[in-house]
């Protein structure tokens, strides 16, 4: 029972400083700029190409997708961008959030309290807005390590006990229940970054098997799809076009990745040896190339995903003025 109480402690901890850490580093680096932030993406959005890259550098740098994405919606809804731009917009996000998952994979638990101290005294000293903001962020990079140095602490009591060992050992393998945990559980907590983090935690411990993990990062992309389609209700036809234009971009991108599941997780094995990398980036690697690949394939075909969009989300001619 204490090996239990332990294990639940553990992991309540450490996912609560893993998303509060993941949405202050993110709210952090939205603040410290967002003038700059939104003008560049209602300007570098003219072509779908150039919004992919514009969606992926920004969200690269407020390492949220779900922040860009509710962005989005808004220039959208007020007729500020087209759903054509948008799209692009939402192609990049889902490559540029994948940065987060890629810090996590390198073991960075031992620099966590430095950093988060470090964050807390700029936040609390500096004069300037802008440095308050990333001092909150860097602050935030640190409580989302030391949230995964506390889960890492809890993987010895859970190979120790047998209920806990049994469980992952039974459900832990297959994709399909961890394709549908990833989508719940993103959908509960508004961050897939932290979800993917988990997933990291989980494989590397060697409690979930390689295709549970890619099933569990999967679900994530759909799961954080809730946010945006909250962020749309009772708006205009063309924001709510862009918020099932984002849910359907990750579904249709899911069921792909699911038919092609051996070739793909072939793939990411494949890349990651070939870059050099052991497995402990595997999962990082497969969040990647997953909406790497997924806006591969869709940007020659977004006029007529565009049309697909608007047959599905149909509304007044008025509604639509915006595209």
């Amino acid at each position: 029972m204490n090996s239990f109480l332990v294990i639940l402690y553990n992991f309540i901890a450490g996912v609560i400083c893993l998303i509060i850490g993941v949405n202050m580093m993110s709210s952090g680096l939205e603040k410290a700029n967002p003038g700059i932030i939104k003008r560049i993406l209602s300007k570098l959005t003219s072509t779908a190409p150039l919004a992919l890259l514009t969606g992926t550098a920004v969200t690269a740098l407020l390492q949220s997708s779900t922040a860009v994405t509710v962005i989005t919606v808004g220039f959208v809804n007020s007729g500020m961008m087209k759903l054509s731009q948008a799209i692009g917009i939402i192609y990049g996000a889902n490559i540029g959030t994948t940065i987060t998952a890629q810090l996590m994979s390198f073991n960075l638990t031992n620099f966590a309290l430095p950093i988060f101290i470090f964050g807390f005294l700029t936040k609390f000293f500096s004069p300037k807005i802008s440095l308050k903001s990333m001092g909150n962020a860097l602050m935030g990079f640190g409580l989302m390590f030391i949230g995964i140095g506390i889960l890492n602490s809890g993987v010895p009591y859970i190979k120790d006990s047998e209920f806990a060992y049994n469980l992952f050992k039974n459900f832990g393998q297959n994709p399909f229940i961890g394709l549908l945990i990833g989508m719940v559980a993103t959908m509960l907590v508004h961050s897939s970054s932290a979800t993917v983090g988990l997933t990291i935690i989980l494989f590397n411990s060697g409690l979930i098997s390689f295709e549970a993990a890619i099933g569990l990062t999967l679900g994530d992309n759909i799961g954080t799809c809730i946010t945006a389609q909250m962020a749309s209700f009772g708006s205009s036809t063309a924001a709510r076009r862009t918020a099932w234009a984002h849910t359907i971009y990750n579904i249709i991108g899911v069921l792909l990745a699911i038919a092609l599941f051996t070739p793909f997780a072939g793939m990411v094995r494949y890349i990651t040896s070939t870059l050099g990398q052991d497995s402990t980036r595997l999962i990082a690697n497969t969040h990647t190339i997953f909406n790497i690949l997924s806006a591969a394939v869709f940007l020659p075909f977004t006029g007529s995903f565009i049309k697909l969009i608007e047959k599905l989300i149909p509304g007044r001619k008025e509604g639509s003025r915006s595209f």
